[in-house]
């Protein structure tokens, strides 16, 4: 299991902070999971796919304490990331845009 503390990944103003390689990856997908479990309009954005196998859309939920913990069903890689709430990624304050 990757235990993730988000802030981890990000540098002073908020930003992802690997600029390159691996990190940056991790990086990005850690994000990526943030977005979409947070997104609260109900038009949930797309799941990423998984780091490691590459195959299949992660799921990702918040757990009763608000850390986001994330599972892929394909080679069942699964991790929890906390400190994500009031990062640029936290959607859940978002509201839903009408319908045009």
């Amino acid at each position: 299991m990757h235990i993730t503390d988000l802030t981890h990944f990000l540098d002073k103003s908020g930003a992802i902070g690997p600029v390159k390689g691996p990190a940056l990856a991790m990086a990005q997908f850690l994000v990526n999971v943030v977005a979409h479990a947070s997104d609260a309009t109900g038009n949930t954005l797309a799941a990423p796919t998984c780091f490691k196998c590459k195959k299949n859309a992660v799921e990702a939920v918040r757990a009763h304490d608000d850390a986001i913990v994330w599972a892929c069903p394909a080679c069942r890689t699964e991790g929890r990331i906390s400190n994500w709430k009031g990062s640029l990624w936290d959607l859940s304050n978002r509201t839903q845009t009408p319908s045009i």
